[in-house]
């Protein structure tokens, strides 16, 4: 009986390093964010900019998204959309684009604006990277 029960836990544990050492060998994906176009350092007010990112992967993605952040939302530059995102594939170009709707002067002058970009893979994994820009509009 006991040698039928150390068998099972040796088999339990041969089970959870082959299930472990699987897991480990799937290889993180090489994913490059690159900024196409960013924010400019000044707008006036009503003037439009669209920040542009390209997401390129050596592996297929789920889905790709891009999202806005402000330190001071919906004052001084806000964006027109929520935020863009792409289906799965191996590139995607993400779009926001974002107008100065006040002056920031009660801010102290240029306010953080910010997007985020990520994608997701199979099996839970993520990558992601942020895009900080400073604008001021008088």
């Amino acid at each position: 009986m006991l040698k039928r029960i150390l068998s099972a836990f040796g088999l339990l544990v041969l089970i959870a390093l082959l299930t472990g050492a699987l897991t480990a060998a799937a290889p993180i994906p090489n994913v490059t964010f690159t900024l196409v176009s960013g924010l400019p350092s000044t707008m006036n007010v009503g003037d439009t900019a669209t920040v542009v990112v390209q997401v390129t992967s050596d592996r297929e993605f789920n889905f790709a998204q891009m999202l806005p952040t402000f330190y001071f939302p919906g004052r001084g530059v806000v964006a027109v959309q929520g935020g863009d995102h792409a289906g799965s594939g191996t590139t995607a170009t993400l779009e926001i684009t974002f107008k100065a709707k006040g002056s920031t002067a009660e801010f102290g002058g240029a306010v953080p604006v910010s997007v985020v970009a990520g994608v997701r893979y199979q099996g839970g994994y993520v990558a992601s990277q942020q895009f900080d820009f400073n604008v001021t509009v008088p």
